[in-house]
């Protein structure tokens, strides 16, 4: 049999028409063209990590962390509240590329600001977070470990910081402020009179509640 140039025109064309098809459907769902050219990932590469999280390794207790996500982002809220000893809040700042995450948590800790880099991977199966950190405070490192994670709350919006009491008077050996032992002092004070206020007062011998100095009163006349 014997093609026609006309109908073997027609089958390529059509050929080259599906083989472009079937390039652009199998590539859409792995890169994104940014109107530069340059290639991006796409949003639903990236793993959900906007949860709120039980932290173990920071503290000897769990912190609590939200989590927000815009994209390989993350952002949020950190807490501590230990049965004893001091609660603390922090911010939250990271960043998660394929499995991998790095966070920077910073807390205020004893009118100290206290820092820990974490950084891990991300475990979809287990759904945790898993790696280590290092803690710097005063511009020195203060801690290194390892820290795990688990996700306890879907609900971002529920979390709320933690209730931190701030020291506004200091105290004393035996545990009074300082501003209450100034105000027994000042009104044990004002119980006593001091009499060299009543120095041009005092009278010699026998007081006179007259209150006349010496000299000027008719006693003192010949």
């Amino acid at each position: 049999m014997i093609c026609k140039p006309k109908a073997i025109r027609a089958l390529i064309a059509l050929l080259i028409v599906v083989g472009l098809g079937q390039l652009a459907v199998g590539s859409s769902d792995e890169i994104v063209l940014a109107g530069d050219g340059a290639r991006q990932e796409s949003a639903s590469n990236f793993f959900a990590l906007n949860y709120i999280w039980s932290v173990s390794g920071l503290e000897p207790g769990q912190v609590i962390m939200a989590l927000n996500q815009d994209g390989k982002d993350l952002y949020g809220a950190a807490k501590y509240e230990p049965d004893s000893g001091q609660a603390w809040n922090a911010v939250v700042v990271g960043s998660i590329i394929g499995d991998n995450i790095v966070l920077a948590l910073t807390a205020l800790k004893s009118d100290a600001q206290v820092s820990s880099m974490m950084t891990g991977t991300f475990d979809s199966v287990n759904q945790t977070l898993s790696g280590s950190f290092v803690q710097t405070s005063y511009g020195n490192i203060s801690a290194r470990g390892a820290f795990s994670a688990m996700w306890i709350n879907p609900d971002t919006s529920s979390f709320t910081p933690a209730k931190v009491e701030e020291a506004t008077h200091a105290t004393t050996m035996n545990g009074e402020s300082t501003t209450e032992v100034a105000s027994q002092a000042s009104s044990q004070t004002s119980r006593f009179h001091d009499v060299h206020q009543d120095a041009d007062r005092i009278l010699t011998g026998v007081g006179d509640i007259s209150q006349i100095p010496i000299g000027m009163g008719g006693s003192g006349l010949p």
